[in-house]
């Protein structure tokens, strides 16, 4: 007998939408449980937009538009933020840039007028930008070069997506984050920091008469503008399985998978795309898992396992596995053997009912969890957006989750979970011999 999925019917609301004169696209989920909302503006523009050469250009400017505008002084625009009741924060990604707040209802429209005003009027100023190059630097630093799985997982993504726009890291490569200049920001700006490329995510206590009229006060006077042609994104081909191996001194002895899959955006149905994201809980969510159980609990050949599968991008994406290794019994090259064996028996006898609705039963689960956090669903909404999917199929996720069937995930992993859709690293530490 199955078990009942969680609800999310009852504190659910309808999605509405709508779109000013100058194509900013506004969405709005009513929330009025807290005198609260959360609102994402997002530009869609991030690392894989970005020409050779000026990698973390997406990143760095998104830092700078924090330093100034036509109302806010330097640094200004974080203190006011503050004082509002809000935790201002921004972040850049392959997509896109996106600013998210979330603060008492009550200070809605100046929280709005000051988003307009950092994100369409900053000053763009020379100063700022080489006290923001160095903050820049220092993040790669810590956060890539400074760890061996940094640079490890930097070097695979690489790898995966060779000249690819997905290459592209978001922080920026050493040599182009040195040559970057204010100039090259202020064009980046002037070409992407339109309306017509932009989305608000909106969610909490008000309306959508009120929020309309408050965006078309602090947003409407920005005209929309010619955007520059998107770099192509090509489908994930299938170029046969690759591999490379990875010495670095303190790197963990251990395995990066990934597979070419397609994403929500890119997935031939809506089944495909809900098959896909049960797979990561199937294969890997739990101790009752399928390659945790065999690989970790009966043969100890793993000391650890994640699997995880970015659903939200504009072109194909990647299934990855990783996982340590246990050197007693096997090497990295042996540990991928063991994963590819027992995907390959997926490719031949499903998953079990039981095993299925227990991913299913984890999925909606953390929906609904989910919908206590009105930042968590501004966020969703805003991906959706991004990525160029209808966020209304939002309303239609748990009806498509109920749907999928042992088969359909069967179909899924035989068709996507194959050698010539692999590619993997193998992580070594590197000797003093070496």
């Amino acid at each position: 007998m199955p078990l009942a999925l969680p609800s999310t019917a009852a504190r659910a609301s309808h999605l509405q939408h709508a779109t000013l004169a100058n194509g900013l696209r506004i969405y709005l989920q009513e929330d009025h449980r807290a005198p609260l909302v959360s609102v994402q503006l997002s530009l869609h523009v991030g690392a894989s937009h970005e020409p050779a050469g000026n990698s973390g250009l997406s990143h760095a400017l998104e830092h700078l538009v924090f330093d100034g505008s036509s109302k806010l002084a330097q640094g200004e625009y974080i203190s006011f933020m503050n004082r509002l009741g809000a935790s201002p924060n921004a972040f850049t990604d392959s997509d896109n840039t996106y600013f998210p707040l979330t603060l008492p209802a009550s200070r809605l429209e100046i929280a709005l007028e000051a988003l307009a005003d950092i994100t369409f009027r900053p000053t763009l100023e020379a100063s700022a930008f080489t006290k923001v190059l160095e903050i820049v630097k220092a993040e790669r630093r810590s956060h890539v070069e400074g760890t061996a799985l940094g640079r490890a997982l930097e070097a695979h993504k690489t790898f995966c997506y060779g000249n690819g726009a997905y290459a592209t890291p978001v922080i920026g490569r050493p040599e182009d984050l040195d040559a970057l200049t204010i100039d090259t920001a202020r064009d980046w700006h002037r070409h992407w920091y339109h309306p017509n490329n932009a989305t608000l995510a909106v969610v909490g206590a008000t309306d959508m008469p009120r929020l309309r009229e408050l965006v078309e006060r602090h947003f409407g006077a920005f005209e929309a503008a010619e955007l520059p042609p998107l770099k192509p994104l090509e489908r994930t081909a299938a170029p046969g399985r690759r591999a490379q191996t990875l010495r670095l001194k303190g790197l963990t002895e251990g395995l990066l998978m990934s597979f070419g899959v397609p994403s929500l955006a890119t997935a031939p149905s809506n089944e495909e795309a809900c098959a896909l994201q049960l797979l990561p809980k199937l294969l890997g969510k739990g101790a009752s898992a399928f390659l945790r159980q065999r690989l970790l609990s009966d043969e100890l050949i793993l000391l650890n396992l994640s699997v995880d599968y970015d659903a939200f991008k504009r072109a194909d994406s990647l299934l990855e596995i990783r996982a340590h290794t246990n050197t007693s019994i096997g090497t990295p090259a042996q540990a991928l053997d063991r994963i590819m064996q027992e995907i390959a028996t997926l490719h031949r006898t499903p998953f079990t009912e039981r095993d299925l609705n227990r991913a299913k039963v984890q999925f909606m689960s953390n929906k609904v969890f989910a919908r206590d956090d009105i930042a968590n669903q501004a966020e969703t909404i805003r991906r959706y957006a991004v990525c160029g999917l209808d966020p209304h199929l939002l309303e239609q996720e748990r009806q498509t989750l109920e749907a999928v069937t042992v088969e359909q995930v069967r179909q899924v992993a035989s068709l996507y979970l194959t050698e010539d859709r692999l590619m993997a690293t193998f992580m070594l530490e590197e000797t003093n011999d070496e």
